[in-house]
């Protein structure tokens, strides 16, 4: 991945990573009841109502390569997403998706019927999934390399994986030695959740970032600025005063990590900013560029 910097002051990855390897080495003195008790096998949930396991069954794994690719994909695609949501949200979507993952194996396996209902599922491949769709939404450009030399866009990256896992699903079908259904499952709650943030926040606040660029950027001034945009805007000048004036060392962990993830979003955007901007900074305009927050971070990256 490209120009990402890990933050210092978000830690419930790590805490995740640290749950699960605890776990995976516990598990290892007593597997079969581990998997037993805490995988999820729909004739236990049925049965014994042992409802938990559509719960637990993300912390097990099979093998120390299982556990480390989820965690490996965990720590690359669920850093960013939180640094951008916040540790609340980030847990929400991370469980929401693991747990709707784990309904769907439920589902699809009581109907499918047979060894489907003996066969437990173990492993945070479902959860891990929908960061991977979290990621390429949020991040769509931004470059991967898979097989360590291969350039991939992170939205591209998604619908590869999306539909290499349609395609093994098909072909090997329910009962599958890896959890195809979770790894679209975890895929399809994503989307879901995506769906309706879509339509209860994201689509007001298009509507609000529209009618900003509307306005002519050289009459935009503070005193007539309400949106949360413009609240944005406010933070990154009070940083680059800060820089200015004392440098980098002057910037707070929230501020230097806020302002490199600002940057990180507006990618090659930036680029096309003129070298020579001249930012009035107390009239809150630029004189050669229609994007006054985009010219900010060209001058805030100067100083980093």
């Amino acid at each position: 991945m490209k120009n990402y910097v890990i933050s210092r002051n978000r830690n419930s990855i790590f805490i995740i990573i640290m749950l699960n390897v605890i776990i995976y080495i516990l598990q290892q003195q007593n597997y079969e009841g581990f998997v037993y008790y805490f995988g999820l096998t729909p004739i236990l949930v049925l049965e014994k109502l042992y409802i938990w396991q559509i719960f637990s069954y993300m912390f097990l794994h099979g093998n120390f390569w299982h556990i480390f690719m989820n965690m490996y994909a965990l720590f690359l695609f669920g850093m960013p997403v939180e640094e951008l949501w916040g540790t609340r949200r980030f847990l929400f979507y991370y469980f929401l998706t693991g747990v709707g993952a784990g309904l769907i194996i439920f589902i699809m396996n009581y109907l499918a019927g047979g060894m489907a209902l003996v066969i437990p599922t173990i492993g945070a491949s479902g959860a891990v999934f929908g960061l991977l769709l979290a990621f390429g939404i949020l991040f769509p450009d931004i470059e991967l390399l898979i097989f360590f030399f291969v350039p991939i866009k992170a939205k591209y990256l998604v619908v590869l994986y999306g539909l290499i896992e349609l395609l093994s699903l098909i072909l090997s079908g329910v009962g599958s030695s890896v959890s195809h259904v979770g790894h679209l499952g975890g895929i399809f709650v994503g989307l879901v959740y995506f769906l309706i943030a879509k339509r209860r926040e994201f689509v007001f606040k298009a509507k609000t970032l529209a009618a900003e660029k509307s306005k002519p950027a050289i009459d935009a001034t503070f005193s007539n600025i309400k949106s949360e945009r413009d609240e944005e805007i406010q933070l990154l000048l009070k940083i680059l005063r800060k820089l200015k004036i004392s440098g980098h060392d002057s910037l707070s962990d929230d501020e230097y990590q806020h302002v490199k993830l600002q940057i990180i979003i507006a990618g090659d955007e930036l680029v096309q900013c003129p070298d020579d901007i001249e930012l009035m900074i107390e009239e809150g305009k630029c004189q050669k560029c229609y994007d006054y927050k985009r010219c900010i971070l060209q001058e805030i990256k100067k100083y980093l």
